[in-house]
Parts: structure tokens; sequence; C-alpha cells
């Protein structure tokens, strides 16, 4: 009897075993499981990317291998393309799309592919700053490198009317306008892409008697002139092709001698300071570009109003008196007429002539001729200036015109007197420092300077 249950255990154990090994056929041959073949693991694949500087405004089309475009937005610091390559293969990263305003470079853009992610393709990118040399009726051209400092373009000056005293650059940084006072006209330009001005087909058009500043409106469509002894603003729609051409309603009146002109950010309302008649000139511009006046017309300013700056938000405005030594503050209504702060003035050095807010409408610079020094102030939030704890910082001779990059990083001011740029790095403190090379050489008589936007 127990040898019969050990030999049933032991076929039943027999069993188990064969069936683990995968059975048998009627021939007791094992077959094997199916199987689809011999499976490879997928190979390594990794990306292409790199670091961006200088991307201050607009947009950069980077494209590797000639395709896998990729689309970089300003103020961005970093990219990787999609399109992942496996280990020897090559890559090559070049600019498709520069930004309007902008020239961008690329460095380490080239190599191949070994078993790691690139990360080290730099993309540079540089504004562009121009000087009207009013002695010369040139204007010199520059590029800004990463440092703020600026260099001489390889064509380093481009040639304008008789005594050019002012420029706008329209929104897209596509074309330029050189007003030439002595020459009643505005010089066209295109702006190339490595910066250079370059006449446009129709290189002039006329103005009043002695225009003296142009101010763009924020869409690019509608130029305007202050013509100094025409007493009125030459108005000008902006053609595709850049060529301006006078609006059918080509000019309007404005108190006596008008100096400057500037619009809000929303393109809505205009504002004229007329520096003989102590006052500033408001208006509303119309649909088709045309202004009219506002049902208040004009509002006073100290003597001899100069410059109008108008702060990014829109809600207030700062008009430089150079013979009050003052700046005139005011709030900006919602009919875009002009009230005076409850602090309706504060002081600047002597003869102040420009000034410029930066892009976060956080700081406010006054160039001040007489002083050879830029006075620098906080904007509170009830937009009432308040100077530095480091007050002012010293220019060359004749500070006559400021501007300040996209950024809001570095600061320049045109030298008059000395025929050179003060440059100058701005702190989260809103405090100017010289830069390492604290200036450039200019041509004769600088009066302005403007950065592409």
């Amino acid at each position: 009897m127990f040898n019969r249950i050990l030999v049933s255990l032991f076929a039943m154990l027999f069993a188990l075993v064969l069936s683990a090994c995968g059975g048998g056929d009627s021939s007791g041959t094992s077959t094997p499981p199916a199987s689809s073949g011999t499976s490879t693991p997928p190979a390594s694949t990794y990306t292409v990317g790199g670091t961006v500087t200088g991307l201050t405004s607009g947009t950069l089309v980077l494209k590797n291998n000639g395709g896998d475009a990729l689309t970089v937005n300003a103020n961005s610091s970093t990219f990787t393309f999609d399109t992942a390559l496996a280990t020897g293969a090559a890559y090559a990263v070049t600019v498709s799309t520069q930004p309007s305003g902008l020239s961008c470079s690329v460095s380490h853009g080239t190599g191949t592919i070994a078993s790691a992610n690139i990360i080290n393709v730099t993309v540079s990118c540089e504004s562009f700053a121009y000087v009207l040399n009013a002695n010369d009726s040139t204007v010199s051209m520059y590029s800004i490198g990463s440092n703020g400092v600026l260099a001489p373009l390889s064509t380093p000056t481009v040639a304008t009317g008789t005594f050019p005293y002012g420029i706008a650059i329209n929104p897209k940084g596509t074309y330029a306008y050189v007003i030439n006072y002595q020459s009643n006209s505005i010089s066209m330009y295109s702006i190339g892409s490595n910066g250079v001005l370059a006449p446009l087909s129709t290189p002039t058009v006329a103005t009043g008697n002695f225009p003296i500043s142009i101010a763009i409106n924020p869409a690019g469509t509608y130029a305007y002139v202050a013509d100094y002894f025409s007493n009125s603003i030459s108005m000008y729609s902006i053609g595709s092709n850049g060529v301006l051409a006078p609006l059918s309603t080509p000019t309007i009146a404005t108190g006596t001698n008008p100096i400057s002109i500037a619009i809000n950010p929303a393109g809505t309302y205009a504002y004229v300071a007329n520096s003989s008649s102590n006052t500033i000139s408001m208006y509303s511009i119309g649909g088709n570009g045309v202004l009219a006046p506002l049902s208040t017309p004009t509002i006073a300013a100290g003597i001899n109003p100069r410059n109008i700056a108008i702060n990014p938000a829109g809600t207030y405005a700062y008009v430089a008196n150079q013979s009050s030594n003052t700046i005139s503050m005011y709030s900006i209504g919602s009919n875009g007429v002009l009230a005076p702060l409850s602090t309706p003035t504060v002081a600047t050095g002597q003869f102040p002539i420009s000034i410029a807010i930066n892009p976060a409408g956080t700081y406010a610079y006054v160039a001040d001729y007489y002083s050879n020094s830029i006075s620098m102030y906080s904007i509170g939030g009830n937009g009432v200036l308040t100077p530095l704890s480091t007050p002012t910082i010293a220019t060359g001779s004749g500070a006559r015109y400021i501007a300040i990059n996209p950024a809001g990083t570095y600061a320049y001011v045109a030298n008059q007197s000395s025929a050179t740029v003060s440059m100058y790095s701005i702190g989260s403190n809103g405090i100017l420092a010289p830069l390492s090379t604290t200036s450039v050489a200019t041509g004769t008589l600088p009066l302005f300077i403007t950065i592409t936007p």
C-alpha cells in the first residue's frame, strides 16, 4: 500500500516538472514559445540648446541644421530645440529671423553629438544707438554690447540734411526719421539688420519752418513734427515702405515756438511743449491720425519748457523747464487733460534740457546742461519725483539728451560740448554708475541720442 502511494506521488511530480519545461508534443520534443524576432534597445538621443542674451524685445527664430525652427521670445535666457539627435550626428545652429531693431549672432553653434546634451550654444543680441551731430550734418551709428558699451558700426556715420536736431525710430525698429532744423525737411532711412541706416527711395519730405522734434505713435502709423518757427505740428502717415506722407489736414496750430512732442502709450493723446508760451498744448489723436485740441487746450508749465516724458502706464507726465531749473509734474486724466500734482514741481540742476523714464516707470533722469550732470529721482506711487540718495552724477560737458535701453539696464547721455556720449549702468536702486569704458566719441555738436526699441 505504501509503495503504491509513493509511485503515485512520483508520477504527479514528474508531470509537474514536465509541464514547467513547456510540455511536449506527440513526438516528445519540447516546443519553444512564439517569438516576433530579436528586439534592439532604442538608440540614445540628445538635445541641442544654450543661452541667449540681449533679446530685450521682439522674437528671434533659430534653426538647427537648416530646419527644426525654434522661436525665442524677448527676455528669454535659455533655449532647447525640440528634435533630439543621436550620438555622432552633426548640429549647426543659425539665426533664421532677426528680431526687429536687434542683430543676433551665434557662438559655439556647430559640432557633433558625443553622448551628451549640448548646452553651450550662445546667441548674443545687440541693439543700436544713433547720435545726431548737428555741425557735421551726420548720424553716428553704434552697436550696444552685452556690457552696455557703444561701439561704432563698420559704417560709422550716415549723412543727413543741415543741422539735424531730432530723431525717431518706428516701434518695429525698421525705419528712422531725422529732423533737419535748417533744411526744413525729414530724412527717412531704413534700418538694416546690421543697424546701418540707408536712405529710402524717397529720401526726404518737407516740414514747416525749422522743425525741431518728431514723435511716432505706438502703432507706428503716424508721425508728428514740431515746427519751431511755424508754431505748428506737421502731421504724416507712415506707409508700409516707411515713407511719410502729409495727412489731408497737414498741420495744426500750437503755442509759440513748439519744441517737443510726446504721445501717451495708448496713442490717444499728444502733448506739445511751447518754449516761448510757457505752456503745454494738449490734443486728442483721431482714428485718421489728425490732432484735435482738447476742451482744455493748454496748461501752464515752468519757464521755457523743453522736453516732455510720460510714464509707461500713461498716468503721469513730466516737463523739463530749462529756465526754471525745475520739473513740472502732472497727472493725466481719463480725458487726456493734464493736472498739476499736489507737489507741482521738483528742483533740478542748471538748465535741464531732457528727461527720461526707465521702462519699469520707477526712476526718472534729467540731463542738466550747465551743471554737466544727471539728476536722478525715484517715482512715487502718487507720481511725485524724489531725489535719490545719490541725487546727481557727472557727465561730459554740456549734457544734452539722455536715452535708456529697452531693458532698463543702461543709460546714455549726449554731451554737446565735449562731443561724447557718457555711458552708465543702472543699479537696482536706480543710481547710475559709469561703465568701465566711460564714454565714446561722436561727431561735432551731438544734440540727440536714441536707441532701437
